[in-house]
């Protein structure tokens, strides 16, 4: 092996002959050293292959780790006296080489309008000229590269066109993987699942080597999915086939992501075991971008399992191996050791480095985690003003950077922050979300998804640790048989001669045993009945004291929101914008409401269940009252008497007081009479709800989809809540139908 090694180093000494040098491309100049490349441009002439090497140089330069104004100035200089002699000496086909050198680096450096006149000038002298090859490459990378959907959509798609007309079936299949990565970016995962999909058949029939980007990109779209199984699957054949193809550099990026679906699938151990080994892979090879990323994600799980010291000496040995050198770098560094502080709860140090970088930050899910942790600092040090800084950054930031986990932990966040500011009800709309978010019957499917794919790989292991022990077993058995048959023959004697004494104590001893198995079976029995009796009087006890425990806490809650009333009932005394009071008001309706349900509960016999026609009709006379309408407006109810759930309760009664209490807002203006019908009935588990009323029904053009009030939006909400068929109709008054299914009444 070193003796190879020697003998390569030796013919790489050797200067390339000019016919060599006429061969080779871009990509092949730019695989030589810097020291090769300077050598070729001071010696050769004027010709194709000085061009070449100025164009491999400029990207060598511009791809510089941590490059600086002064590396994008060399590069700029590189391009230029390269595009000097294409013009110069009519080198047409070196055209679109310099053309897309040009596109990378004003891309890079976010001048976007000079990069696309530099390729679009490119892509049209390839389309008069004919080069397709050219051209292709020239559309494919100006949509790769271009951040507007108006222009790299457009590319995509002729570039697809090219490479049909060329019949070039592995070109087909990369523009098809980036048409799957520009959906995945826009959140159309099942769109993008299904072009990878067959991205990957076509790959495979074509026998490519390189599949494994496929696989990576696949596995990232069912992470986003919440597919954690398949995720699993597709980074471990993305691992497979690198290792296989002998690329080993790109592993690190292959483990992350095998990492990243771990962590979804909520298997921490294994989270933190591939973080590890992506950490080390990409130390051990050339510079990667992902290295603090990766470095940033396995010091907060060593953590959260209190390795701090685990976690500095992580730190210590990237920060060694491979010191910061882009700004995002420096961030996620600053953002790790700022973590290792806070966990020693050297709050000062932690604030310090989380606001090193903090105004670097731009948008992407890598910025929602960091902000989110500055969020989460502030709160835990009870500073939620500077909190709120923060989460208002994170809410600026592009929705189709929140996964799954980051829209839950904003939810609580958002929680946490609207408690501490007062902002009850907005507090509980976010808890709300949180546990929505938490509890979701699809991430449970996909955990148990996960769970079974990690039994099927230890399922291999433990099939042939079973066999092993079969085998031992099996010897086993032999030579215990072969011991057993010996001692059986000289037992056999023995057994014959006793076999008659024992049949004649036998008899005697039955009779012995049957008299105390009887007497004991009579024991047993009337301890069994005992035990059951005392059983049954502790159950009748605790189900005694959970009836009044239950009854008590709907006592409390119904005087708690009495008193909350009789709070807004004083407030309103003191103010005098009359929108305020009004909305007050409503509030009161709306309270009572439910409070007159927690009032049916504890004072009923039937427990958690309440009878919807006496609520009804109690809910009418307090808002006859409240609104002393005397006998102008009249009521006419058919409700059948029967017993609801108070989760079916309570949204029925809210969108009643909503609908009654605009009735006598709006429905009937002045000394105007008028005739409201109630209907509830039901019918084989269907329940059909309506109010109707003969009034001056919605205002002209009033549209409730749109401007509806905040009346309608609460009977939209709540029906939504029911998973009813709400309909709302404005002839001859306004008439509100609701139809839902329940799964018990109670008659």
């Amino acid at each position: 092996m070193v003796i190879c090694q020697v003998i390569l180093l030796l013919l790489a000494s050797f200067p390339l002959k000019a016919q060599d040098l006429r061969r080779m491309k871009v990509t092949d100049f730019y695989r030589l050293g810097t020291a090769e490349l300077l050598r070729l441009r001071n010696t050769q002439p004027e010709d194709s292959v000085k061009a070449r090497v100025l164009i491999a140089l400029g990207q060598r330069w511009e791809d510089k780790a941590g490059s600086v104004k002064g590396d994008i100035d060399t590069a700029t200089q590189f391009y230029k006296e390269a595009e000097l002699i294409i013009s110069s000496q009519q080198l047409n086909n070196l055209r679109s080489d310099i053309a897309l050198s040009w596109g990378y680096l004003y891309y890079n450096t976010g001048q976007l309008d000079k990069a696309r006149q530099h390729l679009r000038k490119a892509i049209d002298f390839c389309r008069k000229a004919g080069y397709k090859e050219q051209l292709g490459t020239l559309l494919l990378e100006m949509a790769k590269s271009d951040p507007e959907d108006s222009i790299s959509l457009p590319a995509l798609k002729e570039a697809l066109a090219v490479y049909s007309n060329l019949q070039d079936r592995l070109k087909e299949a990369e523009v098809l993987k980036e048409f799957a990565d520009f959906h995945f970016g826009k959140g159309e995962y099942e769109l993008a699942e299904k072009e990878l999909l067959q991205v990957l058949q076509m790959y495979q029939a074509l026998h490519y080597d390189r599949i494994y980007y496929t696989y990576d990109l696949l596995s990232a779209v069912y992470q986003w999915k919440g597919d954690f199984a398949r995720a699993q699957e597709n980074a471990m054949a993305a691992i497979s086939s690198a290792e296989k193809a002998g690329d080993v550099q790109i592993l690190g990026l292959f483990y992350w992501r095998l990492a990243a679906a771990y962590q979804g699938a909520k298997n921490y151990a294994k989270y933190q075991e591939f973080l590890k080994k992506s950490l080390l892979n990409q130390l051990n090879n050339p510079y990667s971008a992902l290295t603090y990323h990766v470095l940033g994600e396995l010091t907060e799980q060593l953590i959260k399992d209190n390795k701090v010291n685990e976690a500095l000496g992580y730190l210590l040995l990237t920060n060694k191996r491979q010191p910061p050198l882009e700004e995002h770098q420096k961030v996620d560094l600053a953002f790790s050791i700022a973590d290792c502080y806070l966990a020693l709860k050297d709050y000062t140090r932690a604030e310090q480095y989380y606001l090193k970088y903090a105004d670097l930050i731009g948008e992407g899910d890598d910025i929602n985690r960091d902000l989110m942790k500055i969020s989460q600092f502030y709160i835990e040090t009870h500073r939620h003003k500077k909190a709120e800084i923060y989460l208002q950054r994170i809410l600026k930031n592009p929705v189709k950077h929140w996964d799954l986990k980051t829209s839950r932990n904003l939810s609580l966040l958002r929680f946490r922050i609207d408690s501490a500011a007062g902002n009850l009800l907005s507090a509980v709309k976010h808890l709300q979300q949180y546990n929505k978010l938490t509890d979701s019957a699809f991430t449970i499917e996909k955990l148990k998804q996960a769970e079974e794919m990690q039994a099927k790989f230890d399922l291999g292991a433990k099939e042939r640790d079973n066999q092993l022990l079969r085998k031992q077993s099996s010897l086993q058995r032999e030579i215990i048989n072969k011991e057993t048959l010996v001692r059986k023959v000289i037992m056999a004697g023995c057994i014959v001669l006793l076999l008659l004494l024992l049949l004649l104590y036998n008899r005697y001893r039955n009779k012995i045993k049957t008299n105390a198995m009887l007497q004991k079976q009579q024991e047993e029995i009337r301890h069994a009945y005992s035990s059951l009796e005392k059983m049954i009087g502790e159950k009748s006890k605790l189900l005694r004291e959970k009836e009044f425990l239950i009854k008590e806490i709907h006592h409390r809650v119904k005087n708690n929101l009495q008193l909350t009333m009789s709070l807004l009932n004083t407030q309103s005394k003191y103010l005098h914008n009359e929108a305020a009071i009004r909305a007050i008001n409503d509030s009161q309706y709306r309270l009572k409401s439910i409070s007159m349900i927690h009032q049916k509960l504890y004072q009923g016999e039937e427990e958690g269940q309440i009878n919807i026609k006496a609520y009804i009709c109690e809910m009418l006379e307090y808002l006859k009252d409240s609104f002393s309408s005397g006998e102008r407006i009249r009521f006419h109810l058919d409700v059948d008497a029967v017993l609801l759930d108070a989760a079916i309760a309570v949204p029925l009664g809210l969108i009643l007081n909503e609908a009654i209490t605009n009735i006598f807002k709006y429905a009937f203006p002045g000394t105007q009479h008028g005739l409201v019908e109630i209907t509830l009935h039901v019918e084989d588990e269907m329940i059909s709800f309506a109010v109707k009323d003969n009034g001056a029904g919605l205002p002209a053009g009033f549209d409730i989809a749109t401007g509806g009030s905040l009346g309608f939006e609460l009977i939209k909400v709540l029906s939504a809540q029911l998973d009813a068929v709400l309909n709302i109709d404005s002839k001859n008054g306004v008439q509100i139908y609701l139809q839902f299914q329940i799964n018990t009444v109670y008659e």
